[in-house]
């Protein structure tokens, strides 16, 4: 383990662009850093751990390939480090184009720091695996076994998966296929609860404010939920 490196593991699916996540990370103003891509045409949760087994870094920032940094992100997270935090969440900006992409955007702003979230950079030595029998709640399932006290990072990342309102609803019924076997090994999980999961989110710690300034974006929101948990309890 190299004290003060960061090592950034991006998983890669085969034939995929990543050349913006990988330049945002070498345009960082923190510059004690190595970038672990993982293309071995497995599931992201499996090449992620690969990615984990081989990184020296002290510290592990953890993206998804359609993710890309702010340059001042990686020094803010190592900082906080320096304070005593041991795992961060980092906001997310969705910047795909479009109504459907802005409707989630708003959405995904509730979600900062929550148990929807998941924390992006940990230390490396408390850094456990990730469960490769489980393909989209993996992050959750992760995210519950990482140490440490959390804080979250003013500097944000984007996120521009590019997918319109049918892939998104694709991917979440290719995901729904683990949420079983999750429910299975945490069944008292908090993203398990219906109420808090589809209204509870919205409207804790002074969010409902936020929620209800926008009913329509709101109503959108709900509606997105509701098609989800339709997709979720269809592949049960």
């Amino acid at each position: 383990m190299v004290k003060g490196l960061v090592s950034v593991i991006i998983p890669k699916r085969r034939g995929e662009d990543i050349s913006q996540a990988v330049e945002a990370v070498k345009n960082s103003a923190y510059t004690n850093i190595e970038i672990i891509v993982v293309d071995e045409g497995l599931e992201r949760s499996a090449q992620r751990n690969i990615g984990i087994t081989r990184a020296r870094g002290e510290y592990l920032l953890i993206l998804d390939s359609d993710q890309v940094i702010s340059p001042e992100l990686i020094g803010e997270c190592v900082r906080l480090m320096n304070f005593g935090y041991g795992a961060i969440y980092i906001p997310e900006i969705i910047k795909t184009k479009g109504i459907f992409a802005y409707i989630r955007n708003w959405e995904r702003q509730f979600y900062n720091a929550t148990s929807i979230d998941v924390v992006r950079f940990v230390r490396a030595e408390f850094c456990p695996k990730f469960d490769t029998e489980l393909n989209g709640p993996e992050d959750s399932a992760w995210d519950r076994k990482v140490m440490g006290i959390r804080t979250t990072s003013r500097n944000p990342l984007y996120h521009y998966d590019n997918i319109g309102m049918l892939k998104f609803f694709s991917k979440k019924a290719y995901y729904s296929k683990s949420m079983k076997k999750y429910a299975e090994k945490y069944p008292g999980d908090q993203c398990l609860n219906f109420w808090w999961r589809c209204f509870g989110v919205f409207i804790e710690n002074g969010k409902w404010k936020r929620f209800l300034s926008r009913p329509d974006l709101a109503l959108a929101v709900l509606t997105i939920i509701l098609v989800r948990g339709i997709i979720y309890y269809a592949k049960r």
